[in-house]
Protein backbone atom coordinates (compact mmCIF):
# COMPACT_ATOMS: atom_id res chain seq x y z
CA UNK A 1 0.00 0.00 0.00
CA UNK A 2 1.33 3.40 -0.96
CA UNK A 3 2.20 5.70 1.94
CA UNK A 4 1.47 9.46 2.05
CA UNK A 5 5.16 10.05 1.39
CA UNK A 6 4.97 7.83 -1.67
CA UNK A 7 1.94 9.74 -2.93
CA UNK A 8 3.74 13.03 -2.43
CA UNK A 9 6.76 11.71 -4.32
CA UNK A 10 4.54 10.56 -7.18
CA UNK A 11 2.90 13.95 -7.33
CA UNK A 12 6.24 15.76 -7.34
CA UNK A 13 7.29 13.50 -10.22
CA UNK A 14 4.07 14.42 -12.01
CA UNK A 15 4.73 18.12 -11.52
CA UNK A 16 8.33 17.70 -12.70
CA UNK A 17 7.17 15.89 -15.83
CA UNK A 18 4.71 18.65 -16.74
CA UNK A 19 7.32 21.31 -15.96
CA UNK A 20 9.78 19.66 -18.35
CA UNK A 21 7.17 19.36 -21.09
CA UNK A 22 6.15 23.00 -20.76
CA UNK A 23 9.75 24.12 -20.98
CA UNK A 24 10.05 22.17 -24.25
CA UNK A 25 6.79 23.76 -25.47
CA UNK A 26 5.36 20.24 -25.52
CA UNK A 27 2.88 20.52 -22.65
CA UNK A 28 -0.81 20.13 -23.39
CA UNK A 29 -4.17 20.76 -21.78
CA UNK A 30 -4.43 17.01 -21.29
CA UNK A 31 -1.18 17.03 -19.29
CA UNK A 32 -2.52 19.74 -17.00
CA UNK A 33 -5.83 17.93 -16.57
CA UNK A 34 -4.02 14.73 -15.66
CA UNK A 35 -1.85 16.57 -13.14
CA UNK A 36 -4.92 18.17 -11.60
CA UNK A 37 -6.55 14.76 -11.21
CA UNK A 38 -3.39 13.34 -9.66
CA UNK A 39 -3.20 16.13 -7.07
CA UNK A 40 -6.86 15.83 -6.15
CA UNK A 41 -6.56 12.05 -5.72
CA UNK A 42 -4.90 12.59 -2.33
CA UNK A 43 -5.45 16.21 -1.21
CA UNK A 44 -3.05 16.06 1.74
CA UNK A 45 -0.23 14.71 -0.41
CA UNK A 46 -1.18 17.16 -3.16
CA UNK A 47 -0.85 20.08 -0.77
CA UNK A 48 2.56 18.85 0.40
CA UNK A 49 3.81 18.37 -3.17
CA UNK A 50 2.65 21.82 -4.26
CA UNK A 51 4.25 23.42 -1.20
CA UNK A 52 7.56 21.76 -2.08
CA UNK A 53 7.35 22.86 -5.70
CA UNK A 54 6.43 26.46 -4.89
CA UNK A 55 9.36 26.67 -2.48
CA UNK A 56 11.69 25.73 -5.34
CA UNK A 57 10.67 28.86 -7.32
CA UNK A 58 10.76 26.80 -10.53
CA UNK A 59 8.25 27.80 -13.18
CA UNK A 60 7.26 27.47 -16.82
CA UNK A 61 4.88 29.31 -19.10
CA UNK A 62 1.52 27.85 -20.07
CA UNK A 63 -0.10 29.02 -23.28
CA UNK A 64 -3.24 30.21 -21.51
CA UNK A 65 -4.72 33.54 -20.53
CA UNK A 66 -5.53 34.06 -16.86
CA UNK A 67 -9.30 33.71 -16.56
CA UNK A 68 -11.61 33.27 -13.58
CA UNK A 69 -14.54 30.88 -13.64
CA UNK A 70 -17.34 29.97 -11.26
CA UNK A 71 -16.46 30.08 -7.59
CA UNK A 72 -13.29 32.07 -8.14
CA UNK A 73 -11.43 29.08 -9.63
CA UNK A 74 -9.11 29.73 -12.54
CA UNK A 75 -10.16 28.32 -15.90
CA UNK A 76 -6.87 29.42 -17.43
CA UNK A 77 -3.42 30.04 -15.96
CA UNK A 78 -0.40 31.56 -17.76
CA UNK A 79 2.22 29.79 -15.62
CA UNK A 80 2.63 26.48 -13.83
CA UNK A 81 3.08 28.23 -10.48
CA UNK A 82 -0.27 29.97 -10.90
CA UNK A 83 -1.90 26.73 -11.98
CA UNK A 84 -0.63 25.02 -8.83
CA UNK A 85 -1.31 27.96 -6.52
CA UNK A 86 -4.92 27.87 -7.71
CA UNK A 87 -5.15 24.14 -7.00
CA UNK A 88 -3.48 24.62 -3.62
CA UNK A 89 -6.24 27.00 -2.60
CA UNK A 90 -8.89 24.52 -3.69
CA UNK A 91 -7.26 21.58 -1.89
CA UNK A 92 -6.79 23.56 1.31
CA UNK A 93 -10.39 24.68 1.20
CA UNK A 94 -11.53 21.10 0.63
CA UNK A 95 -9.53 19.78 3.58
CA UNK A 96 -9.89 22.88 5.78
CA UNK A 97 -6.12 23.18 5.85
CA UNK A 98 -4.32 26.42 6.63
CA UNK A 99 -1.45 25.61 4.27
CA UNK A 100 -2.66 27.73 1.35
CA UNK A 101 -3.18 30.79 3.54
CA UNK A 102 0.25 30.34 5.14
CA UNK A 103 2.05 30.08 1.81
CA UNK A 104 -0.02 32.92 0.37
CA UNK A 105 0.98 35.25 3.18
CA UNK A 106 4.60 34.46 2.34
CA UNK A 107 3.95 35.37 -1.30
CA UNK A 108 2.32 38.62 -0.18
CA UNK A 109 5.50 39.59 1.68
CA UNK A 110 7.27 40.29 -1.64
CA UNK A 111 6.09 41.97 -4.85
CA UNK A 112 7.23 39.33 -7.31
CA UNK A 113 4.05 38.84 -9.33
CA UNK A 114 0.67 40.63 -9.31
CA UNK A 115 -0.99 37.49 -10.66
CA UNK A 116 0.35 35.44 -7.76
CA UNK A 117 -0.77 38.17 -5.38
CA UNK A 118 -4.31 37.92 -6.73
CA UNK A 119 -4.50 34.18 -6.04
CA UNK A 120 -2.69 34.56 -2.73
CA UNK A 121 -5.29 37.10 -1.59
CA UNK A 122 -8.06 34.74 -2.63
CA UNK A 123 -6.44 31.85 -0.79
CA UNK A 124 -6.09 33.90 2.40
CA UNK A 125 -9.76 34.87 2.16
CA UNK A 126 -10.75 31.24 1.72
CA UNK A 127 -8.62 30.05 4.62
CA UNK A 128 -9.10 32.90 7.07
CA UNK A 129 -12.70 34.16 7.38
CA UNK A 130 -11.62 37.09 9.59
CA UNK A 131 -8.96 38.35 7.18
CA UNK A 132 -10.92 41.18 5.52
CA UNK A 133 -8.94 44.03 7.17
CA UNK A 134 -5.68 42.36 6.13
CA UNK A 135 -6.96 41.89 2.58
CA UNK A 136 -8.01 45.53 2.37
CA UNK A 137 -4.55 46.61 3.55
CA UNK A 138 -2.77 44.42 0.99
CA UNK A 139 -5.09 45.60 -1.79
CA UNK A 140 -4.21 49.21 -1.07
CA UNK A 141 -0.56 48.23 -1.19
CA UNK A 142 -1.11 46.40 -4.46
CA UNK A 143 -3.03 49.22 -6.12
CA UNK A 144 -0.46 51.83 -5.07
CA UNK A 145 2.53 49.92 -6.49
CA UNK A 146 3.38 51.92 -9.58
CA UNK A 147 5.27 49.25 -11.58
CA UNK A 148 2.17 47.04 -11.48
CA UNK A 149 -0.22 49.91 -12.16
CA UNK A 150 1.78 51.00 -15.19
CA UNK A 151 1.38 47.65 -16.94
CA UNK A 152 -1.65 45.94 -15.37
CA UNK A 153 -1.84 42.18 -15.77
CA UNK A 154 -4.99 40.07 -15.79
CA UNK A 155 -4.25 39.08 -12.20
CA UNK A 156 -4.04 42.68 -11.03
CA UNK A 157 -7.39 43.45 -12.65
CA UNK A 158 -8.96 40.32 -11.14
CA UNK A 159 -7.67 41.34 -7.72
CA UNK A 160 -9.94 44.39 -7.70
CA UNK A 161 -12.63 41.97 -6.56
CA UNK A 162 -10.71 41.37 -3.34
CA UNK A 163 -11.43 44.98 -2.39
CA UNK A 164 -15.10 44.33 -3.13
CA UNK A 165 -15.00 41.28 -0.89
CA UNK A 166 -13.36 43.29 1.90
CA UNK A 167 -16.47 45.46 2.10
CA UNK A 168 -14.33 48.50 2.90
CA UNK A 169 -16.19 51.61 1.64
CA UNK A 170 -12.92 53.55 1.64
CA UNK A 171 -12.20 51.93 -1.71
CA UNK A 172 -14.84 54.22 -3.20
CA UNK A 173 -12.19 56.93 -3.31
CA UNK A 174 -9.55 54.67 -4.84
CA UNK A 175 -11.87 53.22 -7.47
CA UNK A 176 -13.35 56.60 -8.37
CA UNK A 177 -9.88 57.99 -9.03
CA UNK A 178 -8.88 55.01 -11.16
CA UNK A 179 -12.18 55.07 -13.05
CA UNK A 180 -11.62 58.63 -14.21
CA UNK A 181 -8.07 58.45 -15.44
CA UNK A 182 -5.22 56.21 -16.45
CA UNK A 183 -4.98 52.97 -18.36
CA UNK A 184 -8.22 51.79 -20.00
CA UNK A 185 -8.25 48.30 -18.48
CA UNK A 186 -7.71 49.76 -15.01
CA UNK A 187 -10.56 52.19 -15.59
CA UNK A 188 -12.98 49.43 -16.51
CA UNK A 189 -11.89 47.23 -13.61
CA UNK A 190 -12.40 50.13 -11.23
CA UNK A 191 -15.86 50.91 -12.64
CA UNK A 192 -16.99 47.30 -12.24
CA UNK A 193 -15.47 46.99 -8.76
CA UNK A 194 -17.06 50.23 -7.57
CA UNK A 195 -20.47 49.09 -8.78
CA UNK A 196 -20.08 45.68 -7.14
CA UNK A 197 -18.89 47.26 -3.89
CA UNK A 198 -22.03 49.41 -3.86
CA UNK A 199 -24.06 46.28 -4.54
CA UNK A 200 -22.53 43.99 -1.93
CA UNK A 201 -21.92 46.59 0.82
CA UNK A 202 -24.79 48.93 0.05
CA UNK A 203 -25.33 50.50 3.46
CA UNK A 204 -21.62 51.04 4.08
CA UNK A 205 -21.17 52.71 0.68
CA UNK A 206 -24.25 54.92 1.06
CA UNK A 207 -23.14 56.06 4.51
CA UNK A 208 -19.66 56.74 3.18
CA UNK A 209 -20.99 58.81 0.28
CA UNK A 210 -23.30 60.75 2.57
CA UNK A 211 -20.42 61.46 4.95
CA UNK A 212 -18.10 62.44 2.07
CA UNK A 213 -20.29 64.57 -0.22
CA UNK A 214 -17.46 65.39 -2.60
CA UNK A 215 -16.84 61.74 -3.46
CA UNK A 216 -17.82 61.02 -7.10
CA UNK A 217 -19.69 64.33 -7.13
CA UNK A 218 -18.40 64.76 -10.66
CA UNK A 219 -20.34 61.61 -11.62
CA UNK A 220 -23.76 62.40 -10.16
CA UNK A 221 -25.79 59.98 -12.27
CA UNK A 222 -23.39 57.17 -11.43
CA UNK A 223 -23.74 58.02 -7.74
CA UNK A 224 -27.51 57.82 -8.17
CA UNK A 225 -27.12 54.27 -9.45
CA UNK A 226 -25.20 53.28 -6.33
CA UNK A 227 -27.93 54.60 -4.04
CA UNK A 228 -30.52 52.85 -6.23
CA UNK A 229 -29.13 49.51 -5.02
CA UNK A 230 -30.73 50.22 -1.63
CA UNK A 231 -33.42 47.98 -0.18
CA UNK A 232 -35.92 50.33 1.42
CA UNK A 233 -37.43 47.51 3.47
CA UNK A 234 -34.23 47.77 5.53
CA UNK A 235 -34.68 50.68 8.00
CA UNK A 236 -31.00 51.65 7.99
CA UNK A 237 -30.80 51.67 4.21
CA UNK A 238 -34.03 53.66 3.96
CA UNK A 239 -32.64 56.22 6.41
CA UNK A 240 -29.47 56.56 4.31
CA UNK A 241 -31.57 57.10 1.17
CA UNK A 242 -33.75 59.70 2.88
CA UNK A 243 -30.62 61.55 3.99
CA UNK A 244 -29.36 61.45 0.41
CA UNK A 245 -32.66 62.82 -0.95
CA UNK A 246 -32.53 65.61 1.64
CA UNK A 247 -29.05 66.77 0.66
CA UNK A 248 -28.90 70.22 -0.86
CA UNK A 249 -25.75 69.44 -2.83
CA UNK A 250 -27.48 66.64 -4.76
CA UNK A 251 -29.25 67.97 -7.85
CA UNK A 252 -32.85 67.26 -8.76
CA UNK A 253 -31.62 65.49 -11.88
CA UNK A 254 -29.54 63.10 -9.80
CA UNK A 255 -32.39 62.43 -7.37
CA UNK A 256 -34.73 61.80 -10.30
CA UNK A 257 -32.27 59.32 -11.78
CA UNK A 258 -32.14 57.54 -8.43
CA UNK A 259 -35.93 57.21 -8.21
CA UNK A 260 -36.22 55.86 -11.74
CA UNK A 261 -33.39 53.34 -11.22
CA UNK A 262 -34.64 52.10 -7.85
CA UNK A 263 -37.15 49.43 -9.02
CA UNK A 264 -34.57 47.46 -11.02
CA UNK A 265 -31.00 48.60 -10.28
CA UNK A 266 -28.32 47.74 -12.81
CA UNK A 267 -25.61 45.21 -12.09
CA UNK A 268 -22.44 43.72 -13.59
CA UNK A 269 -22.74 39.95 -13.81
CA UNK A 270 -19.47 38.05 -14.08
CA UNK A 271 -17.37 35.41 -12.36
CA UNK A 272 -15.05 36.91 -9.77
CA UNK A 273 -12.32 35.77 -7.41
CA UNK A 274 -14.38 36.17 -4.24
CA UNK A 275 -17.55 38.24 -4.48
CA UNK A 276 -20.79 37.00 -5.96
CA UNK A 277 -23.29 39.00 -7.96
CA UNK A 278 -26.23 40.13 -5.88
CA UNK A 279 -29.58 39.94 -7.57
CA UNK A 280 -32.05 42.71 -6.80
CA UNK A 281 -33.62 41.63 -3.50
CA UNK A 282 -36.33 39.02 -3.54
CA UNK A 283 -38.97 40.99 -5.42
CA UNK A 284 -41.73 41.08 -2.85
CA UNK A 285 -39.61 42.47 -0.01
CA UNK A 286 -37.92 45.02 -2.25
CA UNK A 287 -41.13 46.30 -3.79
CA UNK A 288 -42.93 46.33 -0.44
CA UNK A 289 -40.16 48.52 0.94
CA UNK A 290 -40.43 50.92 -1.98
CA UNK A 291 -44.24 51.04 -1.66
CA UNK A 292 -44.07 51.79 2.06
CA UNK A 293 -41.45 54.50 1.62
CA UNK A 294 -43.13 56.24 -1.31
CA UNK A 295 -46.49 56.19 0.49
CA UNK A 296 -44.95 57.82 3.55
CA UNK A 297 -43.10 60.41 1.48
CA UNK A 298 -46.26 61.43 -0.35
CA UNK A 299 -48.41 61.51 2.77
CA UNK A 300 -45.96 63.75 4.60
CA UNK A 301 -44.99 65.72 1.50
CA UNK A 302 -41.42 65.06 2.50
CA UNK A 303 -39.77 65.71 -0.86
CA UNK A 304 -42.19 68.10 -2.61
CA UNK A 305 -39.97 68.86 -5.60
CA UNK A 306 -39.81 65.14 -6.36
CA UNK A 307 -43.53 64.46 -5.88
CA UNK A 308 -44.29 63.59 -9.51
CA UNK A 309 -41.37 61.18 -9.70
CA UNK A 310 -42.25 59.58 -6.36
CA UNK A 311 -45.80 59.09 -7.60
CA UNK A 312 -44.42 57.50 -10.78
CA UNK A 313 -42.28 55.18 -8.64
CA UNK A 314 -45.25 54.18 -6.51
CA UNK A 315 -47.29 53.35 -9.60
CA UNK A 316 -44.38 51.52 -11.21
CA UNK A 317 -43.99 49.27 -8.18
CA UNK A 318 -47.75 48.67 -7.94
CA UNK A 319 -47.68 47.21 -11.47
CA UNK A 320 -45.15 44.54 -10.57
CA UNK A 321 -46.15 43.63 -7.00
Amino acid sequence: MATPATHESQMLDGIATVLAKLRRNAGSAADLAALRSLLFADPAAGIAAIRTFLASHEDAAINQASTVGAGGILTGAPTLRLFLLDILGQLARLTRSGDAATISRQILANKDSPDEWALALRNVAWGEPDSRPFLAEKMREMLSYEPWRATPTAGLLQAFDVAVYSGDPGFVTTFAELAQGGEAAMQRAAIVALDRLAETSTLAVMNYLNAHPNEIASLPLVRADYFAKANLSNPEQRAAVEHYLSRGDVTEAEKTKFLHALPIPGTFVSDSLLSTSVKPDDGSARYAGIAAATTAWLQTNRFPSLRDHILWLMQRVALVE
